[in-house]
């Protein structure tokens, strides 16, 4: 699994080593939070080929979280998560096919968006495409929406993040009595899935993958619920108790009344129920909880 030590790694490491399969994560940092202790991890670079062969030649399947994140923060020179995202990507799906290894590849729910992230990563999804359909790869996408929930990395001042991710910044900015900042109107659709249960459709979909299963198209791992980015903010102030909302103009990158919701029939196939999912709630408490060190 590439992107092992990540925070949506760490999560599909543990989904996976408790349904008794043996964890190998190619990564080239190592977590602050250790990784499962019955996972092994190499250090090495996606898009180095050689090291991604080897890695692969190790493995009966993959997963490929493995991804350089940003929204604004790689607006201004995309090549290197373009480097990591689309030649990384490729370095995947050659290895793979050269061991005909089956697969899963995570995208993102916001494809059509003209920003690095969903680019790049939209780019790689439609060459899992080209390789099932004519290198006859058993590959399948899941399209991961907006994760959230313990652990996940918090950008400056509050960490060391180069990347500002909606839900640790809120509840950030909330437990140090800061303002909570909103890019535009915060009238734009998001589906925000419980971390664990986005685990949990990648294992599904490598599981389906591994048996034999041809999708018809991208799983998207979403709850399909609508929540505004001001149902955030209000939520978050409310479970914390506190906390005041103040609207910056629009970051480039995203799209002003953007919806972004996961169809959630996609998931069918792999006999999950999105209604069974976390709800915000519980998730944002279970997250709030995490960062201010009660849990």
């Amino acid at each position: 699994m590439t992107g092992a030590t990540g925070f949506i790694g760490r999560y599909v490491t543990q989904e996976l080593t408790s349904r008794g399969l043996r964890v190998i994560g190619l990564d080239r940092h190592r977590s602050g939070e250790a990784l499962h202790q019955d996972a092994e991890l190499l250090l090495g670079d996606v898009r180095d080929p050689s090291v991604v062969t080897e890695a692969m030649g190790q493995a009966h399947s993959w997963v490929h979280l493995a991804g350089v994140l940003g929204t604004q923060e790689t607006i201004a020179n995309p090549i290197p998560a373009a480097e990591t995202n689309v030649l990384g990507g490729l370095n995947v799906l050659q290895a793979a096919a050269q061991y005909h290894l089956p697969g899963v590849n995570i995208s993102v729910g916001n494809w059509f968006e003209d920003n690095t992230y969903s680019l790049t990563k939209h780019c790689i999804e439609r060459f899992c495409s080209m390789y099932r359909q004519y290198r006859s790869l058993p590959v399948s996408v899941v399209r991961g929406f907006n994760a959230y929930g313990p652990g996940q990395s918090v950008a400056a001042p509050y960490g060391s993040s180069k990347v500002r991710k909606i839900v640790p910044s809120f509840v950030s900015r909330v437990l140090n009595g800061d303002v909570i900042q909103i890019y535009g109107d915060g009238k734009q659709i998001m589906d925000m899935i419980y971390v664990s249960d986005l685990a949990v459709v990648i294992a599904e979909a490598l599981e389906f993958t591994i048996g034999g299963g041809r999708p018809s198209g991208a799983f998207e791992a979403g709850t399909g619920r609508r929540t505004t980015v001001l149902d955030i903010a209000h939520m978050v102030t409310e479970l914390a108790g506190t906390g005041t909302i103040a609207h910056l103009p629009m970051r480039p990158g995203e799209s002003p009344g953007a919806t972004v919701l996961a169809d959630t029939s996609t998931l069918e196939p792999l006999g999950i129920d999105a209604r069974t999912f976390v709800s915000l709630k519980d998730g944002l408490r279970q997250t709030i909880d995490y960062y201010a060190g009660r849990t």
